[in-house]
């Protein structure tokens, strides 16, 4: 049994989206767009930190699925209880001996990310 059948971690995906506040007011609500998916948090290595830098992108750590979980900016990954943003669209990254993962660029929302 390769890594690939068992990643090492589970995530929750879920949207951010704008609704009509009770007092007219716009307000962000989360929802959940899929659970218990397994993946793969790794942090980000520096030169993918700079290369995310140039871009004028903040990103920290990276996170891999075995197929494409089909997320872009409006989402947020939780992971262990740590939030979040992703600020990439999934890309295939073939990795020596792994196979095809997709690779999602985050950024976490707390100092405890990493």
């Amino acid at each position: 049994m390769g890594i690939l059948d068992n990643l090492p971690h589970t995530c929750t995906a879920k949207i951010r989206t704008r609704t009509q506040g009770s007092m007219g007011g716009g307000k962000e609500v989360l929802t959940t767009v899929f659970s218990n998916r397994a993946c793969w948090r790794q942090p980000a290595g520096d030169r993918e930190q700079e290369h995310a830098m140039k871009q004028g992108i903040a990103i920290d750590n990276k996170v891999y699925f075995t197929s494409d979980p089909e997320l872009d900016e409006r989402h947020v990954l939780i992971i262990d209880s740590v939030e979040y943003d992703v600020v990439s669209r999934p890309v295939p990254d073939c990795s020596v001996g792994l196979g095809v993962v997709w690779k999602v660029m985050v950024n976490s929302n707390s100092a405890e990310g990493g």
